[in-house]
């Protein structure tokens, strides 16, 4: 699913179709991710693995963030608030 059908759903699906992106770029399961697991302390990632993670979604998403935004990335809730708005 590109960027334009994902901004075209409601904002529930929106949702859930990021966070099944989210689970496949992490290859770890739905359940696992919520809005305030931690990147780094919960899912181990390093800021490298970070920076990986972000261009994937911009990629697939076809939505780009600020190297600002992109910083202020910590928790899966952060991701949402940048990709879905």
């Amino acid at each position: 699913m590109n960027a334009s059908a994902i901004r075209a759903l409601p904002n529930q699906n929106r949702t859930a179709a990021l966070m099944h992106k989210l689970s496949s770029e992490l290859r770890t399961p739905d359940h696992r991710l919520h809005s305030f697991t931690r990147l780094r302390e919960d899912l181990f990632l390093d800021a490298m693995d970070i920076e990986l993670l972000v261009a994937g979604l911009e990629s697939k998403l076809e939505y780009y963030l600020t190297e600002e935004e992109a910083g202020q990335i910590e928790t899966v809730g952060d991701l949402q608030h940048f990709f879905l708005r």
